[in-house]
C-alpha cells in the first residue's frame, strides 16, 4: 500500500459505527483509479453515488445489515439524517494532505500516481505553483523514460486471468490494458486462444445476467443501454448540465485508448462502469434503445433525426440539444442547453475500414487525439459528461455465406450482418438453427441469432472488424461519468 493510500484511509476511517460517509467536494475519491486501491485495500465496501444511489443501496444492502462495513463516497446531493445519524461523517479534500502546496486546485486535478511520488518525496516548505509544475513535469518525465516492459508480460498476464469477476469493471479494464499492450507489439496470436478462453468464459455470464438487465432498475447504473436516460433522469437534477456522449462501434479497449489522450488534458473518469449494449449489437437496435429508452424495434427507421426526436422528447425543461458528427469544428452548444446528446460515427466507419486490430489501433489513436478536443470544450462549458457507445466490435473470421432461401426468410436489410440473422417466421428460425447444428456457436432467441464467438457470416476465411455477436469486445460497452 502506497503512503499516499494509507493516509487517505486514515483519513476517513474515523468513527464507530460501520457505514462512513465522506463528503469529497473535489471529487478526488471518485477517482476509478482510487477506488480500485480502495477495493484491493479496505475491508469495507466502498460505494460512489449522489445522495440518491447511496439511498438506493443502503436500502438494499445496509438497512437489514447494520453492522456491515460500507464506505459511501457522496458526489453530489446531502444524505438524510436518518442515515447520517447512524454513520461516521467526514469531509475530505484531497489538498488537505498537502498544506504547503499553494495550488489547491492543480493538486486535486492530477491523477493517483503522480501524487503518490508527490506524497512520498515529503516536500519541505512552501511549495508555490510554479515549483508544482516543476515536480510535475520532472515525475512526467521519469515515468516517460522508463523502460517500456515487454509485451511479453502482458501475454503471461492475460493468460493468468482465471475465473474472472464480469460484474466487476475491472476485469474489461485489465483484459483492455494487457490486450492493446499485446497489440501494439503486432503479437495478437499469441493471445487469440486466450481471448477465445474468456468469451467462452463471459458466454455463460451473458446467459445468467443479460435478460433481467434488460427490465433491470437504471438508478444506481444502466444494465443495458435502454436504461441510460432513466438513469440520467433519476440522478440529474435539471439544472445541471449533462452531455451523453455516443462514440460508435467504440469497444471497451477503445476507451482505455481515448482515456490516455484525455488525461494529457487533465480529464479524468469520476465512475466508470460498463453496461450491455443491445444483443444483436447492431445500430439500429442498440442505438435505438439508447434514444428511445425502451425495447427496440426493427419498424423503427434508423437516422439522427429520429433520435433528435426521441432526444428532444425526453426533456421538458433544460432545452435540450443533440448534435451529429459535427466533423472537426467546435461544437455548436447553446448556452441554455442542460441537456446535450452527441453522437459520432468516425470511429465507427475506422472500424469497418479495419482488417486487423493493429490497424484499428493505431486509426483509434489518431482519432481519440481529435476527440478528446470535443471533451475538453465539453469540460469548459461546464457540461458532466456520459460517454457511451451502442456497440464494441470484433476481429472474425469467416464461416460461410446466407444461402439464397436464408436471405428471402430473413426480416429485411437491417436483419442481416455479418455476426447475426433476424428471420421473418419461426419455422425458417428453427430451420436455420438446425443447419447450424453445432459447428458455430450463437445466442439464438425467438426468430434472431448472434455469434457466441469469432466467427461470421462472410465468405470463408475472410478477416474483418465488424459487429453484431454477442462477443464481450462487442456487447460489453463503457458507460463511463466525468
Amino acid at each position: 500500500m502506497s503512503g499516499l493510500i494509507n493516509e487517505i484511509l486514515t483519513s476517513i476511517n474515523r468513527g464507530f459505527h460501520p457505514l462512513t460517509i465522506v463528503s469529497n467536494p473535489d471529487g478526488f475519491l471518485a477517482h476509478e483509479d482510487l477506488l480500485q486501491e480502495f477495493k484491493r485495500e479496505s475491508s469495507a465496501e466502498v460505494v460512489v453515488g449522489s445522495a440518491i444511489q447511496l439511498r438506493v443501496h443502503y436500502e438494499l444492502h445496509l438497512r437489514r445489515n447494520p453492522d456491515k462495513s460500507a464506505i459511501y463516497i457522496l458526489t453530489a446531493g446531502d444524505m438524510l439524517p436518518d442515515i447520517t445519524t447512524k454513520a461516521n461523517n467526514i469531509r475530505f479534500k484531497i489538498a488537505d494532505l498537502f498544506p504547503n502546496f499553494v495550488d489547491k486546485e492543480s493538486i486535486s486535478q492530477q491523477p493517483l500516481d503522480i501524487l503518490s511520488k508527490l506524497y512520498d518525496k515529503h516536500i519541505q516548505g512552501i511549495v508555490t505553483a510554479q515549483r508544482l509544475q516543476d515536480l510535475i513535469s520532472d515525475i512526467t518525465s521519469a515515468q516517460v523514460a522508463e523502460p517500456v516492459k515487454d509485451f511479453g508480460e502482458a501475454v503471461v498476464n492475460l493468460k493468468r486471468i482465471d475465473n474472472p469477476d464480469w460484474s466487476d469493471v475491472a476485469t474489461i479494464r485489465r483484459i483492455s490494458e494487457l490486450f492493446i499492450k499485446v497489440v501494439e507489439a503486432e503479437k495478437y496470436d499469441e493471445i487469440a486462444e486466450t481471448i477465445d478462453y474468456l468469451n467462452f468464459d463471459f458466454q455463460h455470464y451473458l446467459d445468467e445476467t443479460y435478460w433481467n438487465s434488460l427490465n433491470a432498475n437504471p438508478i444506481l447504473k444502466p444494465q443495458c443501454v435502454n436504461g441510460i436516460v432513466p438513469h440520467i433522469r433519476h440522478n440529474y437534477q435539471s439544472s445541471q448540465k449533462v452531455a451523453l456522449v455516443v462514440v460508435d462501434g467504440m469497444a471497451f479497449w477503445q476507451y482505455e485508448v481515448l482515456l490516455a489522450e484525455l488525461k494529457t488534458l487533465h480529464i479524468y473518469p469520476t465512475q466508470e462502469h460498463w453496461t450491455y449494449s443491445w444483443i444483436p449489437s447492431i445500430t439500429c437496435l442498440s442505438r435505438q434503445a439508447i434514444f428511445t429508452r425502451q425495447h427496440p424495434s426493427l419498424d423503427y427507421i434508423q437516422s439522427p433525426n429520429n433520435e433528435r426526436l426521441a432526444w428532444l422528447s425526453h426533456w421538458h425543461t433544460g432545452f435540450p440539444q443533440y448534435l451529429y458528427d459535427n466533423g472537426d469544428g467546435p461544437l455548436p452548444i447553446s448556452n441554455d442547453c442542460r441537456r446535450l446528446a452527441l453522437v459520432t460515427v468516425a470511429l465507427d466507419e475506422k472500424m469497418h475500414s479495419s482488417t486487423s486490430y493493429i490497424d484499428l489501433l493505431v486509426l483509434t489513436r489518431i482519432w481519440a487525439k481529435s476527440f478528446a478536443k470535443r471533451f475538453k470544450q465539453l469540460k469548459d462549458s461546464g457540461f458532466d459528461i456520459i460517454l457511451t457507445t451502442d456497440h464494441g466490435n470484433v476481429l472474425s473470421k469467416g464461416w460461410r455465406t446466407f444461402t439464397s432461401i436464408e436471405k428471402a426468410h430473413l426480416y429485411g436489410k437491417a436483419s442481416r450482418g455479418h455476426r447475426h440473422a433476424i428471420f421473418m417466421q419461426k419455422d425458417a428460425s428453427d430451420q436455420f438453427n438446425k443447419d447450424l447444428g453445432y459447428s458455430i456457436q450463437c445466442l439464438h432467441k425467438q426468430l434472431w441469432f448472434a455469434i457466441r464467438d469469432d466467427n461470421s457470416f462472410n465468405t470463408p476465411g475472410r478477416v474483418e472488424i465488424t459487429h453484431g455477436g454477442s462477443h464481450f469486445f462487442e456487447c460489453m460497452i463503457p458507460f463511463i461519468k466525468f
